[in-house]
C-alpha cells in the first residue's frame, strides 16, 4: 500500500488528500514508512563541494551540509594561516611586489572562505534552528544515529 511520507495517509497515485498536495517519488513510501534519509547519505561529501553555489548547498541533505561546514571551516582555517604568513613576511621583508600579490590573493581566498562557511551556517540554521559551534565524528555519529532511529516507528494508526 502506497501511503504518504510525511502524514502516513494511504494515497492513490501521487496525492495526499490530507497533505493537500502533489507528491514527488521521494515522498511516495509503503506501509506508513518514514523517509530514510540514512541510506540517501554516501558518505562525506567532497571538499571541494563547499565552492558549490548557494542553490546547490540548499539541495543538499543536511548531514551532507553539516559535512561540508566542517570542511569550510577547515579551509578558512588554513586560508586564514596563510594571511598569518603573509604578515610575517611583510614584517621580514617589507611591501615586495611578491608580498602585495599574496596579500591581495590571501584576502580574496579568504573573502570567499568566510562566505561560505557563513552561507552553509545559514543554511543549516534555516533548517535546524541554529548551527553547531563545532562538528566532531562524534557529533556527526551523533546525528545519524538519531536520523535512524527516527525510522524506525511507522506512521499507522491503531484502531
Amino acid at each position: 500500500m502506497n501511503t504518504c511520507g510525511f502524514c502516513g495517509s494511504e494515497i492513490d497515485y501521487a496525492f495526499c488528500d490530507f497533505c493537500e498536495m502533489e507528491l514527488n517519488e521521494r515522498y511516495i513510501l509503503e506501509d506508513g514508512k518514514r523517509l530514510d534519509q540514512s541510506k540517501s547519505f554516501l558518505g562525506y561529501p567532497n571538499r571541494l563541494e563547499v565552492y558549490c553555489s548557494t542553490k546547490e548547498l540548499m539541495e543538499k541533505e543536511t548531514l551532507e551540509l553539516l559535512c561540508l561546514l566542517r570542511e569550510a571551516r577547515k579551509i578558512r582555517a588554513e586560508v586564514y594561516s596563510l594571511r598569518k604568513l603573509r604578515h610575517e613576511a611583510e614584517d621580514e621583508a617589507g611591501m615586495t611586489d611578491d608580498v602585495k600579490t599574496l596579500d591581495t590573493q590571501t584576502y580574496s581566498e579568504y573573502e570567499i572562505s568566510t562566505r561560505k562557511v557563513w552561507v552553509i551556517e545559514n543554511i543549516i540554521k534555516d533548517r535546524l534552528g541554529y548551527y553547531p559551534k563545532r562538528i566532531t565524528d562524534n557529533f556527526l555519529g551523533i546525528y545519524l544515529k538519531r536520523i535512524e532511529e527516527s525510522e524506525e516507528k511507522q506512521m499507522k494508526m491503531k484502531g
